[in-house]
């Protein structure tokens, strides 16, 4: 697929121009991730961060099966952009159904429709912080034009994150910043969390955090951690349920269809009999009309001979 370089441009001065104003690290990658699938035409793209086990995880994703796809390579701990992470370089995979090295997340995933998929490293002071990724659904043989323009989106995430952590503290170790852009990111999931499930403020959700930490004698990060991570938990659980009964749902549909085809079948059947049966009858009545019209031309004839006899019968009398 061709890719615009000069919408690509456009979008990409137009995400920069808003970094000074972005103020939610969170919300700030969401746009980016958005302005990439939307640029460069894939079906889904997603954000992963560095976290404080060393490995990326996803912080970003337009759509549920972008977030599946990245927590599903997070549990096994293989797939495009943790390879792309790991040796800082663009993973392009045409149909991830025909890449046997990762098979287990093609059958976890193959339900819906992943194939393409494309990951690109997220740089910060020259070292990988996460990756920006794509997903589509049909096999796509990426173009240098796409994973070009994917990234430069991936720079922008970057200065996203820059400028976010700069914000937070200045002059400080890559390590250290990676260690409290990950605490923040789990802060800010976590209020909108507890924002969505328990309509708080940010600053309730906040306020509740800090305290739970202390209670437990644990950092604030860690306890943001245990939220998001059991909301999503919940969340997929959810999804289960709701493809369960979708294919539930599915399945009655396909059994009422096969008994109406079969009722409709059966009723054609008993239609094509009840022709067969009124022709047959059609045909009887025909016979019995001929029969009929055979044995009043016999009475007609008989009747004619009678009367040509009487009048025989009369003209010798006459001559007598």
């Amino acid at each position: 697929m061709t890719v615009d370089r000069q919408i690509v441009a456009r979008t990409i001065s137009e995400l920069r121009a808003r970094l000074p104003e972005t103020d939610d690290l969170l919300e700030g990658l969401q746009h980016v991730a958005q302005a990439a699938r939307t640029v460069v035409g894939v079906d889904g793209a997603g954000l992963t961060l560095t976290h404080e086990d060393g490995q990326p995880r996803w912080v970003a994703a337009t759509d549920v099966v972008m977030e599946l796809l990245e927590r599903v390579q997070q549990d096994f701990g293989e797939g495009p952009y943790l390879q792309a992470y790991t040796e800082d370089r663009a993973v392009a995979v045409e149909d991830l159904r025909d890449a046997p090295a990762w098979s287990r997340i093609a059958a976890v995933v193959g339900q819906l429709h992943v194939c393409g998929v494309l990951s690109v490293p997220v740089r910060l002071a020259g070292q990988p912080v996460g990756t920006l990724d794509a997903y589509t659904t049909q096999p796509r043989a990426w173009s240098v034009e796409e994973v070009e323009a994917v990234g430069a989106f991936a720079e922008v995430a970057a200065e996203l994150i820059r400028t976010a952590v700069q914000l937070a503290t200045r002059d400080i170790e890559v390590a250290q910043l990676q260690q409290a852009l990950t605490n923040r990111v789990w802060i800010e999931q976590a209020e909108g969390v507890l924002a969505a499930t328990e309509g708080m403020e940010p600053e309730a959700a906040f306020q509740q955090l800090r305290a739970k930490a202390r209670s437990a004698s644990r950092t604030l990060g860690e306890v943001a951690r245990e939220v998001v991570q059991d909301a999503q938990r919940q969340r997929l659980t959810a999804i289960e349920l709701d493809d369960a009964r979708v294919r539930a749902a599915e399945a009655r549909v396909e059994q009422a269809e096969a008994a109406l085809q079969a009722a409709e079948t059966g009723l054609a059947r008993r239609a094509a009999a009840l022709d067969r049966a009124q022709d047959d009858a059609d045909e009887r009545e025909r016979a019995a009309d001929a029969r009929n019209d055979a044995a009043d031309e016999r009475d007609r004839i008989a009747d004619e001979r009678d009367r040509v006899a009487d009048e025989r019968g009369r003209a010798a009398d006459h001559q007598d």
